[in-house]
């Protein structure tokens, strides 16, 4: 009996962590992102390109990597000519990759932290 009274309380712990809710945004957890937790109302260069975004199909996506130790905001929109002119670090200041072989270097070593909004339509 005691074996089942144990099985029982840990199951019920189990359960309990597991139902634990977390915070969503566009149904996903929301990030910390450049220190604020709503990045796309509380960073103004980043609400303005999520505005233009927001009502437009899925084929848009903000998503966020880790690059040389900081936080990039990637801008994809399936109307821009090109993939690598969209990187930000959090203050708005574009990463400079118009070369070739700087972008290569950018896509090789960036590594995924979430997508805030949309699809991530450039992986």
């Amino acid at each position: 009996m005691k074996k089942i009274s144990s099985l029982i309380c840990l199951l019920l712990i189990i359960t309990a962590v597991s139902c634990k809710k977390k915070a969503t945004l566009d149904g996903k957890e929301v990030l910390t992102v450049c220190g604020t937790k709503d990045p796309l109302k509380n960073i103004a260069w980043l609400k303005d390109e999520y505005s233009q975004m927001s009502g437009q199909p899925t084929i848009n996506g903000i998503v966020l990597y880790r690059y040389n130790d900081s936080e990039v905001i990637e801008i994809q929109n399936a109307q821009f000519s090109s993939t690598n002119q969209h990187q930000y670090y959090c203050d708005g200041t574009k990463l400079n990759l118009g070369v070739p072989a700087d972008f290569n270097k950018y896509r090789q070593d960036r590594k995924l932290i979430g997508i805030l909004f949309g699809t991530n339509i450039w992986n």
